[in-house]
């Protein structure tokens, strides 16, 4: 029989294990719930701020027209010169104005630039000492009234980029469209043009490696790459230099001419779209459709979708007052705040704007597959018939310079992106300022005088468009953020 001295060490021994036995898994279970310390290390990298360098801007240059030359049915020839206005500012505070330098590019496939003009390249340098690159706005207009070509084509003056998406044009029967390139650099670029059409990718044999000479502006007439097109879109990509795009089209109603437009780069696909300031300046009637697409004179909205999967969009239009506005259906029959479509993948597909009044709206579309989009709109009146594009824009974050061409009821249009409301200021360079108040998620107008420069301040996050008006005129161009090549870029060494 064990005596009682080796129990009672049996008992201690025991004990003290079971107690450590609770001590260990009180530890585990700490070690479960207290964070351990650890040890964080960030990658070594350095925040690289480039050198301003010199602003550049191209304006695309005088309305063109084809086959004045009856032996030369494809040679594009000018209808006038276009009058350009552009500025530039070194401060945000608005007091240090700066007038570009302009010089005309090279245009051997226009046969009367020589009288005129051509592409203009407009080049504001960088101060001594600055850190900062200065805000630079300018854009050109033009109101053409000749037998074959009529109406006003207002464009902004663009920075040139190796990528960019044209939604606008038609090379249906009486619709002229020709894509406008020009090249402000020091070496060759190679350009390949991706047309899309209403039956899906076209294959345009010729479009691509089209070259453009440095200081020189490429023509191509679009209707020689895809014929009978009612909706295209072009994407355009270059290589070597960059070059800046423009689409110009216009429009012969039987004898009549009927508008004209120069259609700038529309934002680069994403699942969020905004266009700012679509004018209806006339109430369409309900205008049926047939198999061929929509009727003219209805506004609609030009929608791609460049990758491979479906896209389901919806679409919803705001007036300037910030009311969701019902949008009809085809059939006239009163709709919702939104319409919601379904867009097939390369397919350029218009949807119709049925049932608005006068007035500007903007527009907004939302997608769960990237989508490019312009939206088109007509005008009549004592000038006769006119039509616009009015392209989506990515947001300006800061703020920014609107040089603002000669033209009828020039206008600012404003959609407030932000969660706060912001209070915009337009300060021109002589004159006093205006100002307007835009709720978030709304859209306000400031009315601009022709061949004038503003500097508009009050916002962090904005779609802004320049509208025009007149009796049976109108036309529209973006505004658009400077590109980032001088913004600071964090490098991580290997």
């Amino acid at each position: 029989m064990p005596s009682r001295r080796r129990v009672a060490l049996f008992g201690a021994r025991a004990l003290a294990g079971t107690v450590g036995l609770a001590v260990a898994v009180v530890v585990v279970g700490a070690a479960a719930v207290v964070p351990w310390p650890t040890l964080e290390r960030a990658p070594a990298s350095v925040l690289v701020s480039p050198v301003p360098t010199e602003q550049q801007r191209v304006c695309p240059g005088p309305l063109l027209t084809l086959a004045e030359d009856s032996s030369q049915a494809q040679a594009a020839t000018s209808v006038g010169p276009a009058d350009a206005e552009f500025g530039a500012n070194a401060t945000s505070a608005g007091s240090d104005w700066i007038r570009p330098s302009s010089t005309e590019l090279a245009a051997p496939d226009n046969a009367k630039s020589d009288v005129d003009g051509a592409p203009r390249l407009v080049r504001v340098p960088v101060q001594d000492g600055a850190t900062t690159v200065p805000l630079v706005g300018a854009s050109q207009s033009q109101t053409a009234a000749t037998d074959s070509l009529a109406g006003l084509a207002v464009a902004a003056c663009a920075e040139a980029v190796s990528d960019a998406w044209l939604v606008g044009g038609s090379t249906d029967v009486g619709r002229t469209s020709l894509v406008l390139l020009s090249n402000p650099s020091t070496v060759v670029a190679a350009v390949d043009l991706a047309v899309y059409g209403e039956a899906g990718l076209v294959n345009a044999p010729g479009s691509t490696g089209i070259l453009v000479q440095p200081g020189a502006q490429r023509i191509v007439s679009l209707a020689g790459l895809a014929p009978n097109l009612r909706s295209p879109v072009v994407h355009v990509s270059s290589h070597g230099g960059q070059v800046a795009a423009a689409l110009e089209q216009s429009v012969v109603r039987g004898l009549e001419p009927g508008g004209a437009e120069i259609v700038g780069s529309s934002a680069v696909p994403g699942l969020t779209q905004r266009i700012a300031g679509l004018l209806i300046t006339t109430q369409a009637a309900v205008a049926a459709t047939d198999s061929t697409g929509i009727a003219e004179d209805t506004p609609s909205v030009r929608i791609l979708v460049p990758g491979d999967t479906a896209a389901t969009v919806e679409l919803g239009v705001v007036g300037a007052g910030g009311q969701q506005v019902g949008i009809e259906s085809e059939e006239g029959k009163p709709g919702g705040s939104s319409l919601q479509v379904e867009i097939q993948p390369g397919i350029a597909t218009e949807v119709p704007l049925v049932g608005l009044i006068p007035g500007a709206y903007s527009v907004e579309l939302r997608s769960d597959q990237p989508i490019v989009a312009a939206a088109q709109a007509s005008s009549v009146g004592t000038a006769g018939k006119d039509f616009a594009w009015f392209s989506a824009s990515g947001t300006l974050d800061d703020d920014f310079l609107v040089a603002v061409a000669p033209g009828p009821g020039p206008a600012l249009h404003l959609v407030n992106t932000a969660d706060e409301d912001a209070t915009y200021t337009a300060t021109p360079e002589t004159g006093q300022p205006v100002t307007v108040t835009v709720p978030a998620g709304e859209s306000g107008t400031l009315p601009l005088t022709a061949s004038a420069r503003y500097l508009v301040s009050g916002g962090r996050t904005t779609v802004a468009s320049v509208g025009y008006s007149g009796a049976g005129l109108v036309s529209s161009f973006t505004l658009g953020q400077a590109g980032p090549l001088a913004a600071p870029i964090q490098v991580y060494p290997h």
